[in-house]
């Protein structure tokens, strides 16, 4: 899929973004600051700290590794009520004192310095990030809590218009992870995302996923996978987090195939050798949405199933439904990592099969939530 065919947006809620003019003067890094300027120093937290404890073959760098990144810098007017875009900073196609130098500190960390002018002493700011995605840039001046669209032809799902080719009308499971996933955050003093400027503030920043994301495994010996497809993906979503959540007004979905780094079975898994379970990790990335009964994604999964010398085959729809006492419906959150199971354990199974999803944040903070299609109830022990 070529990026620079893709067309449709992704709304911001809160950020506005503008170009600022370049200097000649260079920028600073955490090691290269003199003293003699006056700083503000951030430290980005990236979604792989102390809480991961799944191997890499589940997160690697490609789901927290930062290539790119734009700071927002908002001056905030308390009397007035308002907010006004001062500065970006970007790395790494930044210019003079606009460039970020971030120091990757091999724990998920990244640290930097900019230079803050004196007569921003005793004023109020806010700093907003964007990491691994493409922006519009209205003018400086912008309100922080205006609702603007963002071009991020690097990350939006392609809708068919007749025009697109079929690869683009129907994105692979991985697609918004190229380049990057988009991750967003605000810089905070303690508490606060809105500080009084001083010499030598530090602040940290942790920084989000915006995409949610679904695996895929099983046990079942006499099971095999032969298509999975991801339908109702929302095109656009918020880079941050609503009050009212949901998707974008003119949220267009469309259909996803697998992963195209990941790869369906060839076999029954009991023929399969040194083979105990299939684990279609990373199968798809979808921006958040709101789940509800006629209004939701729904992964379809299309089996074979080997009973008794005779080949069975079926599918099954799994919606992100709840089938214990609470029969509703569970949204797709941002920094989520949700698990299809299929069947029960390793045992076989005669025909049609059932399923579980399983809830987590994406740094393995376990809920105890249960969903499945039709069938009876299996809880996650």
């Amino acid at each position: 899929m070529r990026k620079n065919h893709l067309a449709s947006v992704l709304l911001a809620s809160t950020v506005a973004l503008g170009m600022v003019s370049c200097s000649n003067e260079a920028p600073l890094s955490p090691d290269t600051a003199t003293g003699k300027e006056q700083t503000v120093t951030f430290t980005l937290r990236t979604p792989v700290g102390e809480k991961v404890s799944y191997s890499r073959a589940l997160h690697d760098a490609s789901e927290y590794a930062i290539n790119s990144l734009v700071l927002y810098e908002y001056e905030i007017n308390d009397e007035a009520g308002t907010s006004s875009l001062t500065r970006i900073m970007k790395y790494p196609d930044g210019s003079g004192k606009n460039t970020i130098i971030p120091v990757d500190g091999g724990d998920g960390t990244y640290t930097f310095s900019i230079i803050i002018p004196t007569d921003y002493d005793g004023k109020k700011y806010s700093y907003r990030f964007v990491a691994n995605d493409a922006t519009k840039t209205p003018a400086l001046g912008s309100n922080f809590t205006s609702t603007l669209g963002i071009a991020s032809a690097n990350k939006t799902v392609a809708v068919n218009s007749g025009s697109e080719s079929a690869e683009e009308a129907n994105p692979t499971g991985d697609f918004l992870a190229e380049g990057g996933i988009t991750m967003t955050g605000t810089a905070k003093v303690g508490d606060e995302e809105i500080f009084q400027m001083q010499p030598g503030i530090k602040a940290s920043v942790e920084m989000t996923r915006i995409v949610s994301r679904i695996d895929v495994k099983y046990e079942t010996p006499n099971l095999k996978i032969t298509n999975i497809e991801l339908q109702g993906a929302p095109t656009m979503g918020y880079l941050f987090p609503q009050s009212e959540f949901g998707v974008p007004n003119s949220t267009q979905f469309v259909n996803m195939s697998l992963n195209k780094n990941c790869e369906l079975p060839t076999d029954y898994l009991e023929k399969l050798e040194d083979k105990t379970i299939i684990n279609l990790n990373k199968a798809f990335y979808l921006y958040e949405r709101a789940n509800a009964e006629g209004n939701s994604i729904i992964v379809h999964i299309e089996y074979d199933v080997d009973a008794n010398n005779t080949t069975y085959k079926g599918s099954i729809n799994v919606p992100f439904r709840r089938t214990s006492e609470d029969t509703g419906y569970v949204n797709t959150l941002r920094n989520h990592l949700y698990t299809i199971v299929l069947g029960n354990g390793s045992e076989p199974v005669a025909g049609k099969i059932s399923s579980k999803i399983i809830v987590d944040e994406w740094n393995l903070i376990e809920v105890d939530e249960t969903l499945t299609d039709d069938d009876p109830i299996q809880r996650n022990q």
